[in-house]
């Protein structure tokens, strides 16, 4: 999804390089080259890409800059200081692949939001526009090279589930310490709901988030380190199909190890069913992905519909937010539909036998 970019970047890149010459204080003639910002930014954090040279030019490193929005974002609030800390942790102390952080930046004097500053990874994001279901390098891959992929990004969720996130200083990443933080994270989503549809009925979400008080687990499940944006449209992949760096740790926290696989398995389906189209060939299907978790992780998989529903209804607020904001915008015009008709809106309504939300199915993936 994509607004108009906001970064001046001459000026920025001037700031940066100043900023950056003071960090690296023992690099001569530190220049900042090949700064690249894409000609549209997105709802959420931005990436900025660009080289550090310094001796002349006989030194060079690649970076990247995770910057939070500079005004209103698709989520209530953005805490990058989290994600170099989760970021910092893994790296350092764990087998996740993630990019190592070079610097957090609270102060918005550079690109006028708060930014963290990382090593650029050298690969390839499977595509969400157009997905890569549709087309891309990964519909180029032999069915074996996709299930080796495939089985890679499972394993890498298996390594952060794994994690001994208490041992890793995450505590604070628990909404509810000590007790059941299944509550706490459905009120979290209520409570983005009530403000990102600025009053507006929803009758899909708003059943949705009533169903899951009503048909929540029994018994509160394990806690462990979630990733929060568990999909493979978020790993860079290695030439050879490996996990080269696990991305965007926005919504990470502690939760049940079913948030985190509704969510990667309500992503599949919103990039094939909800989309129309096939999963290609070579990718294990439900059962053995799941199978293959148990193995990696000794945890028995329980109550994944019900957190694939939490997925659909999470996943539907995120979609009322985006388009009030390409309303906002001039991308949509002021009557248009998405917030209520969306591939996710119309596969949370399906899982949950409600009437199809009305209007054109209208997206930001795969200018559907």
């Amino acid at each position: 999804m994509a607004l108009q970019n906001t970064i001046d970047t001459p000026q920025v890149r001037a700031r940066l390089t100043d900023w950056l010459s003071g960090k690296f204080a023992d690099r001569s003639g530190l220049a900042v080259t090949n700064f690249v910002v894409p000609s549209s930014a997105g709802l959420s954090n931005e990436t900025v890409l660009f080289d550090v040279e310094w001796d002349g030019g006989r030194h060079s490193q690649p970076m990247v800059a995770r910057v939070a929005p500079a005004g209103p974002g698709v989520f209530p609030s953005y805490d990058l200081n989290k994600e170099a800390t989760v970021l910092r942790a893994l790296g350092g102390h764990t087998a996740v692949a993630v990019p190592r952080v070079h610097f957090f930046e609270h102060s918005p004097t550079v690109f006028g939001a708060p930014f963290i500053v990382m090593e650029r990874v050298a690969g390839q994001v499977p595509s969400d526009d157009p997905p890569f279901t549709a087309g891309g390098w990964v519909l180029d891959l032999s069915s074996d090279e996709r299930a080796a992929m495939w089985d890679n990004a499972i394993s890498t969720i298996a390594q952060i589930h794994n994690a001994d996130w208490r041992g890793l200083g995450l505590e604070a990443l628990d909404p509810a310490p000590g007790g059941d933080n299944l509550t706490a994270h459905i009120g979290y989503w209520r409570n983005f709901f009530d403000w990102a549809a600025e009053g507006e009925a929803n009758p899909t979400i708003e059943h949705a988030l009533d169903w899951l008080e009503r048909n929540r687990p029994a018994e509160a499940g394990r806690k462990v380190l979630n990733w929060g944006d568990a999909r493979v449209g978020n790993i860079i992949f290695s030439d050879s199909g490996q996990v080269a760096a696990v991305l965007d740790w926005e919504m990470v926290t502690v939760a049940s190890p079913e948030l985190d696989l509704g969510w990667w398995f309500f992503l599949e389906r919103h990039h094939t069913e909800g989309i129309g189209l096939p999963m290609p060939t070579g990718f294990p299907d439900r059962a053995q992905t799941v199978a293959r978790y148990q193995e990696l992780t000794g945890h028995r998989v329980e109550n994944l519909d019900y957190y694939e529903v939490f997925a659909g209804a999470r996943l539907s607020i995120v979609m009322v937010r985006a388009a009030h904001m390409m309303i906002a915008a001039g991308l949509l015009p002021p009557d248009a539909p998405m917030a209520l008709s969306n591939p996710a809106s119309q596969l949370l309504a399906k899982l949950l036998d409600l009437p199809a939300p009305t209007g054109e199915t209208t997206t930001f993936i795969g200018n559907r």
